[in-house]
C-alpha cells in the first residue's frame, strides 16, 4: 500500500526584539525565509486565537510579525491562523523558582541549570543568521530544556511547555493546507518541532537570500540603537534611503545633535506623506514631532502632535507615554551628542 499523504511544515524561529540586532536575520530576513518556503497558511505560535482581532497584538515582542511577515501575508492573501496557547498560570515558574531560592539544595540545583543555560546566552551575544540559529541556538535549547525537564518534569517550573508544545501542534494540525509555515519563539521550537513530526513532513526553514531590502532594513535598525561612533557618517547613509522610517531617524540623529530646526524640516516634510508601515512608526514619528515644536516654542502644535497619538487606532506603549507626558508638560530638550 502507498504510504499515506503527509503535509509538509516548516518552523521558523523567532527571536523577540533581538532580530533589530542581527543584519544576518532581521524582520525582512525572516520574511524572506517565509517566502522562500511558499506556504499556504501561516501559523503564528506567539499569537492566541483571536488575537489578529485588536491592534493592541502589535506589542508582541516579536517584532518580524508585525513589521513584516503579516502585512505581507494579507496583501499575498496567505491565511493566517493565530494557534498560540497561554501558559496555566503565568506566575507559576517565577513563584517556583522563588520556592528553590529558600533552600540550599535548590539554590544548588538552580545554579546548575543557569550553567546548563550559559551557552543559549553565549550564542545571543552574536551576530546569529538563521544557519547559526538552527544549527548552534536551537540545539543548545534543546539541550538545556532537557536538563530542565529531567529536574522539574513537566509543570510549573518548565512553564508546562510539552503540554504547550502538543496542543500548539493539534491546532496546527487542524488547519487546511498543504504548506504551512510555522513562527514560534525559539523557545517553543525544540518541543513543537518533536510534536509536529507526528503529523507532518518537517522541512528545513530556507536560508533567507539577502537582497537591497534586507541590507536596508539592517542599516535602519543600526540606526534606531543609536549606537553609532560616527552620527555624521549614519546620517549620509540614511538619507540615500527613500523611506518615511529613514527620515525619522534621521531626525533623531539630528536632534542628538542639537539640531532641533533641522530635526523638525525633516519630520515635517515626511509626516505629510501617506504612510501606514512599518506598524510603530506613525506613533513615534507623530510624538517626536511634537517634542520638536515643543522644544522650538510652538506649544499647540506640539499639542496637536501628541493627540494626534492618542488618535491612532494603534500606537506603541513608548510613544504613547510619551504623548502622555507631552500633554501634561513641555519636552525638555536633551544634551547634544558631540559630532
Amino acid at each position: 500500500m502507498p504510504a499515506p499523504h503527509r503535509r509538509t511544515a516548516t518552523v521558523v524561529p523567532l527571536l523577540g526584539p533581538l532580530h533589530v540586532r542581527l543584519p544576518q536575520y532581521n524582520a525582512v530576513s525572516v520574511l524572506r525565509t517565509v517566502q522562500a518556503f511558499g506556504p499556504s497558511v501561516l501559523a503564528l505560535a506567539p499569537l492566541e486565537p483571536g488575537a489578529l482581532d485588536h491592534p493592541s497584538w502589535q506589542e508582541v515582542p516579536h517584532t518580524p510579525l508585525p513589521h513584516t511577515v503579516v502585512p505581507w501575508a494579507r496583501r499575498a492573501d496567505v491565511r493566517l491562523a493565530e494557534v498560540g496557547v497561554a501558559v496555566e498560570d503565568a506566575a507559576a515558574e517565577r513563584d517556583f523558582h522563588t520556592y528553590l531560592q529558600s533552600y540550599d539544595g535548590g539554590r544548588a540545583l538552580l545554579a546548575e541549570l543557569d550553567g546548563a543555560e550559559a551557552p543559549v546566552r553565549t550564542l545571543l551575544e552574536r551576530p546569529l543568521g538563521l544557519d547559526a540559529v538552527l544549527d548552534e541556538l536551537v540545539p543548545a535549547v534543546r539541550h538545556f530544556q532537557e536538563r530542565r525537564r529531567e529536574a522539574f518534569g513537566d509543570g510549573p517550573g518548565t512553564g508546562w511547555q510539552d503540554r504547550r508544545a502538543r496542543r500548539l501542534a493539534e491546532r496546527i494540525a487542524e488547519l487546511p493546507g498543504e504548506r504551512i509555515a510555522v513562527l514560534a519563539g525559539v523557545d517553543d521550537v525544540p518541543s513543537l518541532t518533536d510534536a509536529l513530526a507526528g503529523s507532518f513532513t518537517l522541512e528545513r526553514p530556507p536560508t533567507p537570500a539577502v537582497d537591497d531590502a534586507v541590507r536596508r532594513r539592517g542599516l535602519l535598525d543600526y540606526a534606531m540603537r543609536a549606537e553609532a561612533p560616527e552620527p555624521e557618517a549614519l546620517l549620509r547613509q540614511l538619507r540615500d534611503v527613500d523611506h518615511p522610517e529613514a527620515r525619522y531617524l534621521e531626525a533623531n540623529l539630528l536632534l542628538q545633535a542639537g539640531e532641533a530646526g533641522e530635526a523638525l524640516a525633516v519630520l515635517e516634510q515626511v509626516s505629510s506623506r501617506d504612510f501606514v508601515e512599518p506598524y510603530y512608526l506613525p506613533g513615534f514619528l507623530l510624538a517626536r514631532l511634537g517634542q520638536l515644536y515643543d522644544l522650538l516654542g510652538r506649544r499647540d502644535a506640539a499639542l496637536r502632535a501628541y493627540r494626534g497619538v492618542r488618535a491612532l487606532s494603534y500606537a506603541p506603549a513608548e510613544a504613547r507615554a510619551a504623548a502622555v507626558d507631552g500633554l501634561e508638560r513641555p519636552f525638555a530638550a536633551p544634551e547634544p551628542t558631540p559630532s
